[in-house]
């Protein structure tokens, strides 16, 4: 402060009156070779807004000189006044530019703006904009205010908060496309926030080499030329940081995760919902509730299982099987096909695979003294068809366009495998279970109607009947 008072003390004392003492300071302002600023690119100091700045600050200083005060009391006084009134100005300024926006062009905007105009009212661009006017002003006073010496430091950070502005905006701007991307109908669940996160770093980065070019007086290129000397440390340190970076954008690029997926990675605990897509990380929501966050870079790495195309397909596969006991399974004979024929949704497939057998029996012949001969029903047949029927008549299978199959498998020491493989029209998890229990408790259910056994191994239970059985025999 006393820098500057000496500063107008020596103006006063070298000018004949106020006028000619403001003329020299502008003519130092101009012919200033310092003045290298991006506030001053647009060359303020000639603008008519600095005239009449100019204009207003003569006018002050001969106001106060009419009380007749020592002309060192009445620059000080002037000075003092100005400068409340140039920050006054500002916040007024301000204030009244995002009261205008918003009465004026933020409702504009969100009446015939369509999405766009809503979304840059929503992510309120325009009042950040605002922020440059009193950036302007100060532009134009400062001159006024401060010697050069002092106005090589105050410059730069007029400048710097210049750089904020637009780094703000331009924030808002990359926030505004992706809310207008993720709002598509066919663009909702795909995952760019990495890509969005990726361009605000870019965005920054350029805005930190601005900042440098402006504190060391230094042009960008001279910074950028220096770069490549430290690439090879950078790549040592962020290392991790970078592939997760890397990983995250061609997660994004390539759709292969969303936000609602449910994946999972085998020979982890990682099984759940995809809570959120970072740059470098994917958060899941593991269906015991607990948190698992994944670095990107395993993703892309190594095997996982997106589950998204059963959730997109609206079908979900059961694939169980029922251990038949092989020594429960023989022949039909007459009785049982009778009794067979009773059961509703058996009758018409047993009507024609009777008649079907019975006449190529008699084409060829076959003597029926022994079931063996020619072509017989069995009961494991016979309750693979019933199981065919059954969830053929189920109003919770997908009847077409999913595979549909009832199948016996390779026999085990656990008995015949008979597997049901179809897709339930349900793909909730605890509806999908449901359905899948219902089966399985009806099928169950009927085997024993069949004349067939559940394979199961031997329980105490079992060894204390065998043993009781042994023992009346005896």
């Amino acid at each position: 402060m006393l820098h500057m008072l000496k500063f107008l003390a020596f103006q006063t004392a070298s000018s004949t009156n106020a006028t000619s003492s403001m003329s020299q300071a502008n003519a130092t302002v101009q012919a200033d070779p310092s003045r290298n600023n991006i506030v001053e690119l647009a060359d303020l100091s000639n603008s008519t807004a600095a005239t009449a700045v100019r204009a207003w600050h003569d006018a002050l200083h001969d106001l106060v000189g009419i009380t007749g005060w020592n002309e060192s009391v009445v620059e000080w006084v002037s000075y003092v006044i100005f400068a409340l009134a140039v920050l006054l100005v500002c916040f007024v300024s301000n204030w009244l530019a995002k009261f205008m926006i918003h009465r004026l062009v933020d409702r504009a905007l969100e009446r015939r703006g369509g999405t766009w105009g809503k979304l840059l009212v929503q992510e309120k661009v325009l009042t950040r904009l605002s922020h440059l006017i009193p950036v302007f002003i100060l532009a134009i006073a400062l001159p006024l205010l401060f010697p050069s010496g002092i106005r090589e430091w105050i410059f730069p950070i007029l400048d710097v908060y210049t750089i904020w502005i637009f780094l703000m905006v331009a924030y808002a701007l990359v926030d505004v496309v992706g809310h207008w991307y993720t709002s598509r109908e066919h663009t909702r669940d795909t995952a760019i926030e990495g890509i969005l996160q990726a361009t605000k770093l870019v965005f920054t980065l350029v805005a930190i080499l601005c900042v440098l070019s402006v504190v060391f007086a230094k042009s960008p290129l001279w910074f950028l030329s220096g770069i490549g000397a430290f690439m090879a440390i950078l790549l040592l340190v962020f290392r991790d940081s970078l592939l997760g970076l890397v990983a995250g954008l061609q997660l994004a690029a390539n759709d292969m995760v969303r936000v609602g997926d449910w994946i999972e990675i085998p020979g982890t605990r990682v099984d759940g919902e995809v809570v959120e897509v970072s740059l470098t990380t994917v958060q899941v929501q593991n269906w015991d509730r607990t948190i698992s966050l994944v670095p990107a870079y395993d993703l892309f790495q190594k095997a996982f299982v997106n589950w998204r195309g059963m959730s997109d397909s609206g079908g979900r596969r059961i694939k169980r099987s029922i251990n038949i006991d092989v020594n429960s399974i023989t022949y039909a004979d007459v009785q049982m096909l009778q009794e067979f024929q009773s059961f509703t949704i058996l009758k018409p497939y047993l009507d024609e695979k009777i008649q079907e057998l019975s006449v190529w029996n008699e084409e060829n012949n076959v003597d029926d003294c022994c079931l063996i001969n020619g072509r017989r029903q069995t009961n494991i047949g016979i309750f693979r068809a019933y199981v065919k029927a059954y969830l053929r008549a189920h109003p919770k299978i997908h009847q077409d366009g999913f595979t549909f199959l009832v199948r016996q498998l390779p026999p085990t020491e656990a008995g015949l495998p008979l597997e049901i493989y179809v897709f339930t029209n349900d793909n909730n998890w605890v509806p999908y279970e449901e359905i899948q229990a219902d089966i399985f408790d009806h099928l169950l259910a009927a085997i024993p109607g069949f004349g067939l056994r559940v394979f199961q191994s031997p329980t105490g239970a079992d060894v204390r009947e065998c043993g009781n059985a042994a023992g009346g025999a005896v």
